[in-house]
């Protein structure tokens, strides 16, 4: 299914702040931002690698009009999040997921809107812990290309030996600094050329901090995060046995246009959701990988009414 974009002088809302707080799980403490009232139903928001809960400023309110309490997390090595006590950090942010859900559910199971990473991980919690979660937005998060390797190919000793020398190569060297954030943004740009420079700024406000030494600034996520991911965790099999797991209705939605992390085709997007039950797959011209941030209120009126059929309210 193919929408038509809105204008893009439309693409942002202003002066939508959210509610931050923090909440200690799974032997962790994480950063949530919500929108909403409180006492409407919740969904959780995921965001992607290297990313963090405020990519979600513009979009969250949206939903959030529709009658639900919107919660977005800091995965943990992320944003304010706690940091990362080791590489294997895919189902331990997992066990985040369903720990905040149980938090919030008040004995019903809540929806779960993923990006990216963030919708990997919303498609395994929910596939491990279905009577948490009652239904899945997934945005562009179905995977990276699949070269043909399998279960097989994943050699343990090779990849705990390869997450060991990660760890040491980057405890070692610490943190790279930036003179300034315009130079943190410059960087983001040139690596996500879709993005709206607004939203680079935006991204890059939110997710730097000084650093220690006072020379500049810092990334906010864990740099332990790359050790271990994907690596022997993931694999297109794996992905494929993962979704199949998911019995919930499902919303996939993609960008049509070509863009950094978003390289499959919509033939391998098609493949890779033929293993689920309840799926539906609705491509969004005039977007990229980052779709919602694009084209948020096409993507807003998709989940909307996938809403109005999956959640009537």
């Amino acid at each position: 299914m193919a929408v038509r974009p809105e204008n893009a002088q439309t693409s942002r809302v202003l002066g939508v702040e959210p509610r931050g707080s923090f909440v200690e799980l799974n032997r962790t403490r994480l950063r949530v931002w919500e929108w909403g009232e409180p006492g409407d139903p919740p969904v959780i928001f995921a965001h992607g690698a290297y990313d963090h809960g405020r990519m979600w400023d513009d979009f969250a309110p949206r939903i959030a009009a529709l009658g639900y309490r919107c919660v977005a997390i800091d995965f943990r090595g992320h944003g304010d999040s706690g940091r990362l006590s080791s590489g294997a950090m895919w189902s331990a942010s997992a066990l985040d997921l369903a720990c905040l859900a149980r938090e919030l559910r008040n004995g019903n199971s809540v929806g779960i809107i993923g990006h990216s990473f963030g919708a990997g991980q919303s498609m395994y919690a929910a596939g491990v812990w279905p009577e948490l979660f009652r239904w899945v937005v997934n945005l562009d998060g179905m995977g990276n290309p699949d070269t043909g390797d399998g279960f097989e190919a994943w050699d343990l000793v090779e990849a705990a030996t390869n997450a060991v020398d990660s760890a040491e190569r980057f405890l070692a060297r610490g943190e790279r600094s930036y003179p300034s954030l315009a130079d943190m943004a410059d960087r983001r740009g040139a690596i996500n050329v879709r993005l709206p420079r607004e939203w680079v700024e935006h991204l890059v406000e939110h997710g730097a901090r000084p650093a220690e030494n006072g020379d500049g600034f810092v990334w906010k996520f864990d740099p332990m995060f790359r050790v271990g991911f994907p690596g022997g965790e993931w694999s297109p099999a794996h992905a494929r046995a993962e979704h199949a797991m998911v019995t919930q209705p499902i919303l996939v939605i993609t960008g049509a246009e070509h863009d950094t992390w978003s390289e499959l085709t919509n033939d391998d997007v098609e493949e890779r959701i033929g293993p689920m039950a309840d799926v539906r797959h609705a491509v969004v011209p005039g977007a990229g990988h980052y779709v919602h941030i694009e084209q948020p209120a096409v993507v807003a009126e998709l989940v909307a009414r996938f809403l109005a059929e999956v959640d009537p309210r």
